[in-house]
Formats: C-alpha cells, sequence, structure tokens
C-alpha cells in the first residue's frame, strides 16, 4: 500500500476519489507543456537558491522515504544547522520539509514557495507537514514561509532574493483542523475499493474532469459563464449535469441564458449590436498581439522577480474585412532589455491612424505599461491605447455559438468559426510555452544557431498565427450580419 503523502492528503480534503486515484497511481499523469516544464524548473532552482542560505545545511537526497527518515533521524540528533528536503514516516502518512532550521527554542520549519504572495493555501502545505513531523517527535519551535521577494534585483546575494513570513500561528490552528479529519482520509484513501466521485464545484478545473465525472458530457454545466456556487448546487440538486437538461424558467444571468438556449436550439446567437460595433472599426485596422515573459529570476539589470517583459509583437495590417496588406512583427533579442526598441518599433509598426484590433485587454495594458516606463513615449503610447477595439469583447457581447463551450476565449472560438484553423500540431501553441521559449533563449539554454533559429522561427510563427486568426474571426463575424 502507498503512503499518505502531502499531495495526496491535501488533494483528498477537496476530492476523496483524486486522493484514492494519486495514492494508488491511478490517476493519469497529465502532459507537460513547455511552460509547465519551465514553472518546474524556476521552482527547482528558488529551491536551490534557498539552500544557499544555509551553507552548512545537509541535504537528505535518498529518493526512498525509508532511507530518507532514518538519515532525517540521525541528522536531527547531529549539530548540523540546517536540514533540506527532510524526510518524516508516521501511520502511513509522510512528508518532507524544505528546510529545517535548529534553534534554541526547536526546530525552524520553512516552506520555500518560488512566488511573491503570500496565498491561504499555503497554510495547508505547511500545517501537513507540522502535523507529521510533530507525530514524529519532532520538537518544532516556529513556522514560517519563504517567499522571492519583489525588491530583489539581478546581482544581489541570495539571501536579498527572499521574504521570510512567520506563519506559525496559523498553522497550529489549521493543524488542529486536520488532525479532526485525518483519520476520515485515512480511511478514504486506504481503501481497498475506489470510493464513487461525487461533482463539486472544485471538478471544474480538475485535470480528471473530462474523464470522471465529465465523462461524456458535451455540453457540461460548467460551460455556464460565472456559475456560482449556490446555483452550481441548485442544478446538481435537481439531478442536471447537462446544458440540454436545464429547464425553461430556471434561473439564470443573461449570458448564461444565452448559452443555454444556444445549447439547446442548436443555434448561434447574433445580438443587435453586433453590426454596429463592427462598424465602428476605421480602416485601415492594425491586427495586434503581444507575447511577455516573466521569470523567478531576473535575467536582466533593474528588473524585478516576476516583471512581465514584452519580447515581440504581430501585427496583420488590412486595408478591409479580410483584405491583408502587410505583415509586421518584432522579436526581442533575448540577449537584452529591449522594451525601448520594441515600443519605438511597435508605434512605427501601427502607424498614426486606423483601429488597433486586440484581442482581450491585454495589449491595452502592456501599452500602458510601456508608456509608464518610457515618459518620453508616454503620449504617443496612450495614443495608441486609445485606438484599441477589443475583438473578444465584442463576441463577449454580441455573439455565441454553441462550440464556445463557455469561452469566448480565441483557442475556443476560431475552431468553432473557422474551419481548418487552430494552434494544434505547433511546436508553440499557447502562450505559457511561447514565455518559456523565449526565457530559454535568453538563459542560453538553446544554443546551438540552428536550434535557436528554430525556436525563434516558432515564436514568430506562434504570434503570427494569433493575429491572422483574429483577421478570420473577423471576416467570419462580419459574414454573420452581411443582409
Amino acid at each position: 500500500m502507498r503512503n499518505v503523502s502531502k499531495n495526496v492528503f491535501l488533494n483528498a480534503l477537496t476530492c476523496p476519489f483524486l486522493g484514492w486515484m494519486l495514492r494508488t497511481g491511478e490517476a493519469p499523469k497529465p502532459r507537460l507543456t513547455l511552460g509547465d516544464r519551465f514553472r518546474f524548473e524556476q521552482g527547482r532552482e528558488i529551491g536551490r537558491r534557498a539552500r544557499m542560505l544555509y551553507p552548512d545545511g545537509l541535504m537528505v537526497a535518498d529518493v526512498n522515504l525509508s532511507s530518507a527518515a532514518r538519515k532525517t533521524t540521525d541528522a536531527l540528533h547531529s549539530p548540523v544547522p540546517a536540514i533540506f528536503e527532510g524526510a518524516f514516516m508516521k501511520d502511513g502518512f509522510v512528508t518532507r520539509a524544505d528546510v529545517l532550521e535548529q534553534k534554541a527554542e526547536g526546530w525552524h520549519l520553512i516552506e520555500v514557495k518560488s512566488g511573491t504572495n503570500n496565498r491561504a493555501e499555503y497554510i495547508d502545505d505547511m500545517a501537513h507537514t507540522y502535523m507529521v513531523a510533530d507525530s514524529c517527535g519532532l520538537k518544532i519551535g516556529g513556522v514560517s514561509l519563504l517567499l522571492v521577494s519583489r525588491d530583489f534585483r539581478l546581482g544581489m546575494a541570495d539571501d536579498a532574493l527572499f521574504a521570510r513570513i512567520d506563519h506559525t500561528d496559523e498553522v497550529l490552528a489549521r493543524v488542529e483542523e486536520l488532525e479532526i479529519i485525518r483519520r476520515e482520509i485515512e480511511e478514504i484513501t486506504r481503501a481497498e475499493e475506489k470510493p464513487q466521485p461525487q461533482l463539486i464545484m472544485e471538478c471544474r478545473h480538475c485535470d480528471l474532469f473530462r474523464s470522471c465525472v465529465g465523462k461524456g458530457i458535451k455540453n457540461h454545466i460548467f460551460d455556464l459563464p460565472r456559475l456560482s456556487q449556490a446555483r452550481f448546487g441548485e442544478l446538481v440538486a435537481h439531478g442536471i449535469v447537462r446544458i440540454e437538461d436545464i429547464p425553461d424558467g430556471f434561473d439564470l444571468t443573461e449570458n448564461q441564458a444565452r448559452v443555454k438556449d444556444c445549447v439547446q436550439c442548436g443555434e448561434s446567437y447574433v445580438g443587435e449590436e453586433l453590426r454596429t460595433e463592427l462598424a465602428t472599426i476605421e480602416w485601415p485596422a492594425y491586427y495586434l498581439d503581444f507575447e511577455t515573459m516573466m521569470t523567478a529570476i531576473p535575467l536582466y539589470p533593474d528588473i524585478a522577480p516576476y516583471t512581465q517583459l514584452p519580447t515581440q509583437y504581430s501585427v496583420h495590417v488590412c486595408s478591409d474585412v479580410g483584405r491583408v496588406i502587410e505583415h509586421r512583427e518584432y522579436l526581442a533579442d533575448p540577449a537584452g532589455d529591449c522594451r525601448r526598441e520594441l515600443a519605438e518599433c511597435l508605434l512605427r509598426d501601427l502607424g498614426e491612424q486606423g483601429s488597433i484590433i486586440a484581442y482581450s485587454s491585454f495589449e491595452n495594458g502592456v501599452i500602458n505599461g510601456l508608456a509608464q516606463l518610457f515618459p518620453d513615449l508616454s503620449d504617443a503610447l496612450c495614443a495608441l491605447g486609445e485606438r484599441i477595439v477589443d475583438l473578444e469583447a465584442i463576441i463577449r457581447r454580441n455573439y455565441y455559438h454553441p462550440e464556445f463551450h463557455g469561452s469566448t476565449s480565441i483557442k475556443a472560438t476560431l475552431p468553432a468559426l473557422v474551419s481548418g484553423m487552430s494552434y494544434k500540431g505547433m511546436e508553440i501553441g499557447e502562450g505559457d510555452s511561447a514565455s518559456a521559449a523565449f526565457a530559454y533563449l535568453a538563459m542560453g539554454t538553446y544554443w546551438k544557431p540552428d536550434e535557436v533559429e528554430t525556436v525563434k522561427q516558432n515564436l514568430l510563427k506562434y504570434c503570427k498565427q494569433d493575429t491572422l486568426a483574429m483577421v478570420k474571426l473577423h471576416e467570419k463575424l462580419t459574414d454573420v450580419v452581411k443582409p
């Protein structure tokens, strides 16, 4: 029988079925994107930097938990100032502590996170580790969270990278709550038979959803936009999980009712203002998309951790709906901070007249950030913002297709409206992976000239796809409102 790890325990708090699947190893492993891999590597690097704060600390590197627990016990009785990845096992519950710092009042438990925000969910992480280590007899004098400091800059010492927050009182309070349900979680996760899955609100973002309670349901009630816990509970209480089964008269918001009606009748919704809003676009129009990068450890001087840096853009220029007359693009040099050059090129490539069509408010936010960074360009950049038309907002207000499945993201609207055009099969097919690919270029991970060139071309191809997608979507929407 497998042990109950922190991951299993914390997931079982929300979903016993998921906890059981993770404990038995039956849960399918999700396919990792390039963006996922980069986040994991960032987390490992932050952990490594945290250990550098204790140069004489001892790493318990054993993968085998029994061996790691024995070595941890030996280390606890030695004069070592800190222990990394200390392992604890008790009654089938297991955990590993990021850092144990030896203090006069006892061992200080330190949880290392690669983010900058002090999240409530971290209390559960620390409480589980405390609960298991305490049951093993460890004298714990305090519990702290080690986060990345926003004040860190490239070239500073490792101790400036972290902000330490004491959470002893909050963790102790949470441990008392976990102890009450500890036996229940153990019984569930150690049961011989798989528990029956139950549909709960948290299923909405679970990796197992489509193979679990959502299996075989094309139009799930989770496709209803902004579905509240109360409305979800009422639907489930009536045994309704498919949009097709929602009865007339059921209390829904206007947007939710729109989705329901489209699914049930199999036809698209076209708002009265769609034609009017599309008619406000001035030509020539510039379809704009940015890609950005964020890293925990700044890659360039004078930049804070997780600063969002625009690294490239694509612009399709159209003289009228669907009539592309030019494509313009920019990709920064990964060797340095090119935001100034990007801003200057952007002003040149977007001209002074005509609508700038974006998908969401993201592009406007990037432009505003550049305007704040470069005061001498601020007026010109702000003028760009005044020309922006948000195509997604127009769709959200005025159009819905049954195949959108509750989303107006470009990944949902494009395949529904434009046949033969999608992001499937692209080497870089989503924003997270584009961000990671550029970061890898900046870090020198790709160093062979042909490899570097291939990655750059894939980045340009992905960004170009985003703006061409907007051109095609705009064209389809215009066809919808033609007399």
